[in-house]
């Protein structure tokens, strides 16, 4: 990893001022309070800041090839406090070297410098702690986000698995209602029962086709259920009608694929197969504020037995919504004497 100041030129270019203005008030201190010229200020308060600038970016990789993890505090800290008095002894011999030999005729100003050392070792603590802080948080902040980048994946993968999870338990589940269909139809009506078989297998092919994808059409998706219907119609006849409305707007959006059809089978489980008299599935949808409102209701027999289902089809849609978009009111239910309606807002 690249030492984060050095990463950007505005961040070195930060860097940089914030030692101009530490420079700016050694000079102001060093002339006001102990009365040096302020030339020599000047120079004196260059020559240290800007040998601790150059040794500030140096402190990071200390700092980045450290292992915090296998550390205690007592250990970081005790490393840290050697690396810093070589450091900063270092430092003060270098420029106090340097000084020495541009003022070295200032006898004023050499005892000065030499009286100001321990003050500076302190400073020059106070320089080392903040700036290894500084990279510490750095460090920090960069781990955390690594560390949120890979549970935001793990998250997705998982998220991922469920859906095909859910998505997975419909196939069977239908097939295994055609397959009982079909097994009836071929001792009742053997034509019927191989037109079945035909119509399944376009189906399946349209399943399978879309095994990779999460979200499909609108449009494709109300294929999948006419391929569906037309299975199932030709069990019941005239006593199952589909009736849907929608526009070409709603048809481009998109939804999870797939989704549709627990609802169907829903009708023709509890609404079809339970009654005697023509049950009519009507589908509506529109879209507004980037929506898409999808209606499906049926009518169906107050007076015939429901038979409990297993679980999977309507708390499937459910799941599968809440998963996609992370809402979980996406499918309200409303029943009355007469009339089945689920309603789905899928967001786009």
């Amino acid at each position: 990893m690249v030492n984060p100041i050095l990463r950007k030129i505005r961040y070195l270019w930060n860097y940089l001022i914030i030692w101009a203005l530490i420079t700016v008030a050694h000079i102001l201190i060093i002339h006001l309070f102990y009365e040096v010229k302020l030339l020599i200020a000047a120079i004196d308060s260059l020559v240290f800041n800007s040998l601790f600038c150059g040794l500030g970016l140096v402190y990071w990789y200390p700092v980045k090839y450290s292992n915090i993890d296998s550390q205690n505090f007592i250990t970081i800290f005790i490393n840290h406090f050697a690396a810093s008095v070589l450091a900063i002894g270092t430092w003060l011999f270098i420029g106090e070297y340097m000084l020495e030999k541009i003022f070295s005729r200032d006898v004023e100003y050499l005892g000065f410098l030499m009286s100001s050392l321990p003050w500076r070792f302190v400073v020059g603590i106070l320089y080392y702690s903040l700036i290894v802080l500084f990279y510490y948080m750095i460090l920090y902040y960069n781990n955390l986000q690594e560390r949120i980048r890979h549970e935001v994946a793990l998250k997705s993968l998982v998220q991922q698995a469920e859906l095909k999870s859910l998505k997975a338990q419909i196939n069977p589940h239908f097939i295994f209602n055609s397959l009982n269909s079909i097994s009836s139809l071929t001792i009742t009506n053997p034509a019927k029962a191989q037109e079945m078989v035909i119509k399944l297998s376009e189906f399946l092919r349209y399943s399978i086709n879309q095994d990779g994808n999460q979200k499909t059409t609108f449009e494709e998706e109300l294929r999948n259920i006419d391929r569906y219907l037309d299975i199932e119609k030709i069990r019941f006849g005239d006593r199952l009608h589909f009736d849907k409305q929608t526009s070409y707007e709603c048809l481009q959006k998109k939804l999870p694929n797939l989704i549709l059809q627990p609802i169907f089978e829903n009708v023709i489980k509890h609404g079809v197969h339970e009654s005697i008299d023509e049950i009519t599935v009507r589908l509506a949808s529109y879209s507004e504020n980037n929506i898409l409102y999808i209606s499906v209701s049926n009518n169906y027999d107050p007076e015939s037995v429901i038979k409990k289902g297993d679980g999977i089809g309507l708390k499937n849609i459910q799941e599968r919504l809440q998963l996609s978009y992370q809402q979980n009111n996406l499918m309200t239910i409303n029943q009355t004497a007469q009339c089945f309606e689920v309603k789905l807002s899928i967001p786009q």
